[in-house]
């Protein structure tokens, strides 16, 4: 009888593979640091999947900026449409950096 009642009351528990533990450790330490609440890691991943669910179109966003890589066919397709552009072209593509990622070299 008292294993029916454990089996019914207890929730089951599921497992997971995570690859940021190191983040997830340093978010736990983090957060005692500032609140001196000790948080179990289960208690952290439950706060940010709520955050995560109350904040829907930021997970979206994220998602569609995920950046995907390019298999090699894909690679060479685009290396293949490359023309010289006459003189001064050799920087072509820091300028393009600087444009794109901010650099300073403009």
């Amino acid at each position: 009888m008292l294993k029916w009642l454990l089996s019914y009351w207890v929730l089951p528990v599921s497992t997971v593979k995570f690859d940021l533990k190191d983040d997830l450790e340093e978010l736990q330490a983090r957060l005692y640091l500032d609140t001196r609440k000790r948080l179990t890691k289960k208690e952290i991943l439950e706060i940010v999947f709520r955050i995560g669910l109350e904040n829907y179109e930021l997970i979206v966003n994220e998602v569609r900026l995920m950046d995907y890589p390019l298999d090699d066919d894909i690679i060479q397709k685009v290396l293949s449409l490359a023309e010289d552009l006459g003189p001064g072209s050799e920087d072509l593509s820091s300028r393009v950096d600087d444009v794109v990622y901010g650099g300073g070299s403009m």
